[in-house]
């Protein structure tokens, strides 16, 4: 759907249909378990209190009913009453019944977002906040008070998994909304990693940078948006998640909230993403490609931008964010260890939603059902099937396991190949994100929600396996407190990426790119108050 709005009525519309299936969905469980409870307690005193009457054991369960609400007991004891009392008294039945649960839906919808006592952080949204050792970085939260905030989910959107119903809802009103401007660009590599490499024609393909607004855009006749861009404007390098692209981040709310920021987006849509593109050389990474981020920097820098002095950030989300911290760790070292001034520089990055420890992150008992098993076959297809052919002739048995893996960390074990090494150790030895986090020096912000149906929180608070030299037994949340600009905040709710905010009534904000609504995000905006505050408090970062 091209540029669609969705407008006030249909807003309400769609806050409506969604209340209403949620209040349809729990009073259906409500009544599943109350009728199995009513069974199980009087199952249970028939066959301990044989000398009870029949008359007696209906009474006590008629009293048992009135105490839950379930009828109305003065009604009930007129058993031999009409037929038209009895459509009355069912009548009445039924509205007792929605009231009372109407009220445990109320109570279901405010206790969670009200309740206080598990905010680690002292506030209600916010669960764990850990950051690094510079002094800078109480500025950065000073100026960018919604990351302590944390978000309120809206109304009946506290369960991770429920908040992605209306937020891919979303995502497939929005898919194609943007008018990007997209730019073809060839990157190359080694065909293995190996110290000193030479890159090879094998290895060139091309990708798409979709770029919003345009270089040459002019907004001056947009009402919604009164910053003027130019070439020398902030602009954020987005890495996207598991076979998403620009359209679909997942989701694009982000680049919209940005650009009412005056923040232009580049979507870096890596090797064999960009929609209806097959891959032209047997190099794929299903987590992202740093050395390939490495050219697209430049390639921006110098021919996009022409050498000017815009501000780089870099943004990535769910399988994105590892290209992120992975490059980052590689540049800051080249550059702070090794005065590598040609390594990218950043003013600030953010990671939303990171799994943390790629040697492990997809297993079954991480990445959790139904989604390993959802994506795993549709990985297979889009990477690997539609790309057999051409993956075949560089390593045929790599592809054969592939195939035959059953979830997503034995497939990304055996893609190794086409990803530059010649096994899955090699790979996660130079390529795993949490390898080398102390060597950032880049102001980064890391935003995970604890009730994260597809990574779980428990990744973040555990001691690293890959790096047990360098971390002793420190976890990644120590390891960010001991990092110099690392910032992580831990949300209560917040799910995997859409992070929903607004408080109890108000899951809808305004579209700043259309003028509609969309919904409320608050990791898009605390994600963009932290560049922003990045920006005044590391200028020298530009």
């Amino acid at each position: 759907m091209m540029n669609y709005t969705l407008g006030f009525l249909e807003a309400l519309v769609f806050i409506g249909v969604w209340c209403y299936l949620c209040f349809r969905v729990v009073f259906w469980l409500i009544n599943t378990i109350l009728n199995l409870l009513i069974v199980v307690v009087f199952r249970s005193k028939t066959t301990t209190t044989t000398t009870t009457s029949v008359a007696e054991q209906k009474k006590e369960q008629a009293s048992l009913f009135s105490c839950i609400g379930w009828i109305n007991s003065s009604k009930n004891n007129n058993s031999k009453n009409s037929n038209k009392n009895s459509k009355n008294k069912n009548t009445n039945t039924n509205n007792n019944v929605q009231f009372t649960m109407l009220v445990w839906l109320i109570a279901y919808a405010v206790v969670p977002i009200l309740d206080t006592s598990k905010s680690g952080a002292g506030s209600a949204g916010l669960q764990d906040l850990f950051q690094g050792t510079d002094p800078r970085l109480e500025e950065i939260l000073r100026r960018a008070p919604i990351i302590k905030k944390g978000p309120s989910p809206p109304l009946f959107m506290t369960n991770g998994h429920v908040q992605f119903v209306p937020w891919l809802i979303q995502n497939e009103i929005h898919k194609g909304g943007i008018p990007f401007e997209r730019i073809d660009m060839n990157v190359t590599g080694c065909i293995y990693k190996l110290p000193n490499c030479t890159h090879s024609p094998l290895m060139t393909d091309t990708i798409s940078l979709d770029i919003f607004p345009s270089l040459d855009y002019d907004n001056n006749n947009d009402d919604n948006n009164n910053i003027k861009f130019n070439r020398s404007s902030p602009v954020i390098l987005l890495a996207p998640g598991l076979r998403c692209y620009s359209q679909d981040l997942p989701g694009n709310t982000f680049i919209r909230l940005a650009y009412s920021k005056g923040f232009r987006s580049i979507v870096v849509n890596r090797r064999g993403h960009t929609p209806n593109r097959k891959l032209k050389a047997p190099r794929w990474n299903l987590l992202g490609d740093f050395f390939d981020m490495d050219q697209v920097y430049w390639h921006v820098k110098s021919e996009l931008l022409q050498n000017n002095d815009a501000p780089m950030f870099l943004w990535g989300i769910s399988s994105g964010s590892a290209v992120v911290i992975a490059g980052l760790s590689e540049w800051d070292r080249r550059y702070e260890k090794e005065g590598d001034t040609t390594a990218p520089r950043f003013v600030a990055a953010a990671a939303v939603s990171p799994g943390y420890d790629t040697r492990r992150v997809f297993s079954p008992e991480r990445f959790r059902y139904p989604y390993n098993q959802i994506l795993n076959p549709l990985v297979k297809d889009h990477f690997v099937l539609q790309n057999e052919e051409l993956l075949r002739r560089f390593d045929s048995s790599a592809v054969d396991r592939m195939l035959a893996a059953s979830n997503l960390q034995e497939l990304v074990d055996a893609s190794a190949p086409f990803a530059g090494y010649h096994n899955a150790t090699s790979y996660y030895d130079r390529e795993n994100p949490v390898n080398d986090l102390l060597s950032i020096t880049t102001p980064t912000f890391v935003l995970n929600a604890a009730d994260d149906p597809c990574c779980r929180i428990g990744n973040l608070y555990e001691t690293s396996s890959s790096s047990p030299a360098t971390y002793g037994t420190m976890t990644y949340a120590d390891v960010t407190r001991a990092s110099k600009r690392g910032l992580v905040a831990v949300t209560r709710y917040g799910s995997h990426c859409p992070f929903l905010d607004g408080g109890l009534f108000s899951p809808l904000t305004r579209d700043p790119w259309n003028g509609g609504y969309m919904l409320n995000s608050w990791s898009d905006r605390a994600t963009i108050e932290f560049f922003e505050a990045a920006l005044y408090v590391y200028s020298e970062r530009r």
